[in-house]
């Protein structure tokens, strides 16, 4: 996701995803077809002649891949986020297989599809180029190794059409076909690259325009029609991963995207279960759609649901 250099109005942003719904649902793929070639290599389930040898982890994406977060004061921060929790989370397995560990952050906040493959992100990395052919460059480099991908992306092919109150609606109506496009081409080039012990996995994306509905009536209608918008971006994203035998971190159901029962207590009040998370979850509170340490935590834990226990062992 792209870092907010100034708070947008809620209202802005839910429009967004209102006129992205125009797009259209995409069914669902069965999660079942993730889990083909590639899914679960040989690495994957701990062989004893593993020991010694080096575990890689690499993070793919935007924004939430690199961890940025907004301050109370007007600043952020970067490297605090979900794949600096997972990479926590798998060092410890490794040192407990008496294994090195070693993990790459390729993630760059403002990052889109487009960017992803052909260039253009402003990197906090010292190469150049994408970071897509970055990230083949390594699997190449790391083709008999056991490695694992997490990647999020898609996100900022939509918040893009969004600026300053206003709606480029052709632009926002594209949006989830540039996503579905784009990402069908980077988990393409990304697979072709990989080896055989080579485990990469996706996910679905939260909806931070949730919390519009504290703002009142008119924000609670703009909150439900961005879950349906968020419910299209998420089939979109993981039809492709599907293709590709990829499985789907389940970020938007660890945030009950689309509960909106129970309601329960936050503050003074009673909101939707969904609604909740985000406040709590995120910075939505101060206008930063990133998640908080929380949220990021609970993205690390829905990629770990979709690895093999032995990753945990």
């Amino acid at each position: 996701m792209r870092p907010i250099a100034r708070r947008r109005t809620l209202v802005a942003a839910a429009l967004t995803a209102l006129a992205l719904a125009a797009a259209g649902a995409v069914p669902a793929a069965a999660q079942d077809a993730a889990h083909g070639p590639g899914g679960h290599g040989p690495g994957g389930h701990g062989r004893p002649d593993d020991r010694g040898r080096t575990a890689y982890y690499l993070a793919l994406g935007d924004s939430l891949a690199a961890g940025y977060q907004s301050t109370p004061d007007g600043g952020h921060v970067v490297g605090r986020g979900y794949a600096q929790d997972l990479a926590r989370t798998l060092g410890s397995r490794a040192a407990r297989g008496h294994r090195p560990f070693e993990f790459t952050d390729l993630g760059c906040p403002g990052e889109t599809t487009g960017t992803m493959a052909d260039g253009g992100c402003p990197y906090p990395h010292s190469f150049t180029g994408s970071q897509l052919a970055a990230a083949v460059s390594y699997l190449k480099a790391h083709r008999k190794d056991e490695v694992l991908v997490t990647i999020d992306i898609g996100a900022n092919d939509v918040q893009r059409c969004a600026s300053g109150g206003s709606l480029d609606l052709p632009c926002a109506v594209n949006g989830i076909e540039q996503v579905r496009t784009g990402l069908d081409r980077i988990l393409g080039e990304l697979r072709a690259a990989a080896g055989p012990r080579t485990r990469i996995v996706g996910m679905n994306l939260y909806d931070p325009f949730l919390a519009a509905w504290v703002t009142g009536e008119q924000g609670r209608e703009l909150a439900t029609a961005s879950v349906r918008l968020s419910g299209s971006l998420n089939d979109a994203i993981e039809g492709v991963d599907a293709r590709h035998h990829v499985p789907t971190a389940d970020v938007a159901g660890a945030f009950a995207t689309g509960s909106f029962e129970p309601t329960v207590p936050l503050g003074d009040q009673q909101v939707p279960l969904n609604v909740a998370r985000i406040l709590q979850w995120t910075n939505m509170a101060r206008g930063d759609i990133h998640a908080n340490d929380a949220g990021y935590q609970v993205i690390a834990d829905a990629f770990l649901a979709k690895l093999p226990k032995c990753y945990l062992n």
